[in-house]
């Protein structure tokens, strides 16, 4: 039970006004003294025992009436329904079900169907969506099955609100039952980031167990060697690896995989094992297999020379300009990037340039940025990195674009605004470890900027105070510029293994090579102005009305592809996210404090018949307990004890009367 207006509560100090009238009349006479008491005749002390007694009672139902006449004022309900009782429950019901890898897992699925069985057919109105890359409502979830893309719980409630958002029954109220295994690596290291911008409560539902599970996280080749790098999540074990070339085995190792440690295999590759020309397609995978065969291989596609032409232009030879160019020469050598060309400042150039890359530079000479220019003009890509020089200059080289200073005050971490651009796919996993400390700012416009700078303490692209990578249209081409010298002192990039994937993304995106690699459901971006994709059976993944000036598509499962542009072909390897492979869940003490968090800490945005949009604070169980006043049954209580306060002060009144009549009538006959 409740109250709706307990302020009139208050109205019970009131009830200090009949006590003290009580106590008023219940004071005894004051005896006087008389000089004689002889001439005054003697009577009996009349008895008031019954007299008191009833003005008790009096007061009593007094008292009641005046505190039953107070409380229903304060409109007292009492709800009867729990949230168990589908007949009374207002909410419509929303059931989300993971559908990604690790849902694959023997069970796991089937526990889920049973779930959800029984959720759709407890409520009358309720809608069932998938969960991968993305929330997809399905009208029989039967027909449908787990993908082999990832699915993340950070952002959820704002993914929710979307999807609710394109139904007809919008505006009802809701109620959230998430049916998943929970995996420890899908739930966001901040707990707010479960909560915030909730507005239904959740209902949490796990299937599925934790289960041992290996699988192949990366595979690299280095210096005629294949190095395929395991990660255990369980117990640990021999593990046999096997190497396949074009569905051939060419080689086979054993290593001791140790539970959350890494372990590297090799295979060697010398002695004429990869094909001099074309392309390589290698597989490495587990020779014997596990209880999650599905992410026991990893593909690889492994070129026979990078033909790419790099251009690179040093700022200066001071020391440096010496140890910029040394770590910029490094990563491009880590990328399998032939030798890249040196442009001087006196204005030589290559005949033929894929990408070029300019480190601080100063005053370029005029046939030099005059060839860049036409670099550019022509439908190439430059990259600039920023430095010293170009502070002191205060303008950005080939855009002219002035700079507004540097930032310092504090260290800054790197998001992702533009998070479909392949420079923030390749950045993602490694933004983190980034600190930096310089930066240049430079004026832009909406969606130039791809990366940007936010405080360390912070973390969220709300509260961007900074670009650090800026893309720009010059005439046909790409101006890509880094907003931090190659410098240690500006920032830890050059240290951290993100730099090396920065150049690599860099230089393909600028030079517009056909991506070689992709993670299943994740967006791929292609920088060609038209492309093609096709699976190993020749099916068309993207079609060319998909295709845009930078066409995005997500591959939904592993495999190898062709991707097809305008004159170029190439094959690319699409494996699985290896967080997905991890099956160690979340602790039952964490599910109950999120569903617990849910439960208040929503708000539901309305929009009155005017119009104008107002919030509320949601209870969550207002819609499923109903409600019913007290008030009126209050009044009939109170109405009764007001009749009987009158009937017991009008029997005292008539009892004397009667009793007066008979000793008047008993003395007069007498």
């Amino acid at each position: 039970m409740s109250l709706l207006a307990g302020a009139f509560l208050a109205g019970l100090a009131a009830l200090a006004v009949p006590l003290w009238l009580h106590r008023m009349s219940q004071r005894e006479p004051a005896e006087r003294d008389v000089s004689s008491l002889m001439l005054m005749r003697e009577t009996d002390e009349p008895i008031v025992t019954r007299r008191s007694l009833a003005h008790r009672v009096l007061l009593a139902l007094r008292l009641a009436a005046l505190a039953v006449v107070t409380l229903a004022f304060a409109e007292p309900v009492f709800e009867t329904a729990t949230r168990a009782d589908p007949e009374t429950r207002d909410r419509a019901r929303l059931v989300v079900v993971d559908g990604s890898l690790s849902m694959r897992q023997d069970g796991a699925w089937q526990q889920a169907m049973r779930v959800v069985d029984d959720l759709v057919d407890a409520s009358d109105d309720a809608s069932v969506a998938l969960a991968g890359e993305r929330l997809t409502l399905v009208g029989d979830i039967r027909s449908a099955e787990p993908g082999f893309a990832r699915f993340d719980f950070a952002g959820l409630p704002a993914r929710l609100d979307g999807l609710i958002a394109s139904l007809p029954e919008r505006e009802r109220h809701w109620e959230v039952h998430l049916v998943s295994d929970f995996q420890a690596s899908a739930v966001p290291a901040r707990f707010n980031a479960l909560v915030e911008g909730t507005k239904w409560p959740y209902v949490l539902h796990r299937v599925g167990v934790q289960a041992d599970n290996w699988t192949i996280t990366s595979a690299a080749v280095h210096g005629g060697q294949l190095e395929a790098v395991i990660a255990g999540h369980g117990g640990s074990k021999e593990i046999d690896l096997e190497l396949r070339l074009d569905d051939k085995e060419i080689g086979r190792t054993t290593v001791a995989a140790v539970a959350g440690t890494p372990a590297v295999a090799r295979f060697d590759l010398r002695d004429g094992v990869l094909p001099e020309r074309g392309t390589a397609l290698l597989e490495v995978g587990l020779a014997a297999g596990d209880g999650f065969p599905v992410d026991d291989v990893f593909r690889l596609v492994q070129p026979a020379r990078d033909a790419t032409t790099v251009a690179v232009l040093p700022g200066g030879s001071g020391e440096g300009d010496a140890t910029a160019l040394q770590f910029l020469l490094a990563a491009l050598k880590a990328n399998g990037v032939a030798e890249p060309v040196r442009a001087d400042a006196a204005g030589d150039w290559p005949g033929s340039v894929d990408a070029a890359i300019v480190v601080d530079p100063g005053e370029i000479s005029t046939p030099l940025r005059r060839r860049l220019e036409r670099h550019l003009d022509e439908g190439g890509g430059t990259l600039v990195i920023v430095g010293p020089r170009v502070q002191r200059m205060g303008s950005l080289p080939l855009d002219g674009d002035t700079l507004t200073g540097s930032i310092v005050g504090g260290v800054r971490s790197v998001v992702a605004l533009d998070t479909e651009h392949p420079l923030a796919q390749s950045f993602h996993s490694a933004m983190p470890a980034v600190e930096v400390e310089r930066s240049l700012s430079l004026p832009t416009r909406p969606g130039e900027t791809i990366l940007a700078l936010v405080p360390r303490s912070g973390g969220h692209r709300s509260e961007v105070d900074a670009p650090f990578v800026v893309e720009k249209r010059v005439g046909k081409g790409r101006l890509l510029v880094l907003l931090t010298a190659l410098d240690r002192e500006w920032s830890s990039l050059v240290l951290r293994p993100a730099f090396v994937g920065f150049v690599g993304s860099a230089v393909d995106y600028l030079a517009q090579n056909l991506p070689l690699a992709a993670t299943a459901g994740q967006a791929l971006s292609i920088p060609a102005s038209s492309a093609q994709i096709f699976d190993a059976g020749g099916q068309r993944v993207l079609a060319l009305s998909n295709t845009s000036t930078r066409p995005v598509v997500r591959i939904p499962r592993p495999g190898f592809y062709t991707v097809r542009a305008p004159g170029r072909e190439a094959s690319m390897a699409v494996n699985i996210d290896p967080r997905e492979s991890d099956l160690r869940s979340v602790p039952a003490e964490l599910l109950e404090r999120w569903q617990a968090a849910t439960a208040t800490a929503g708000r539901e945005a309305m929009r009155d018949p005017g119009g104008s949009r107002s919030e509320r604070a949601i209870d969550p169980m207002a819609a499923e307990r109903p409600m019913y006043p007290l008030a009126p049954w209050l009044l009939v209580l109170a109405a009764v004890l007001l009749l009987t306060e009158s009937l017991a002060a009008n029997v005292g009144r008539l009892e004397w009367s009667v009793r007066g009549l008979v000793n008047w009538r008993t003395g007069a006959t007498a």
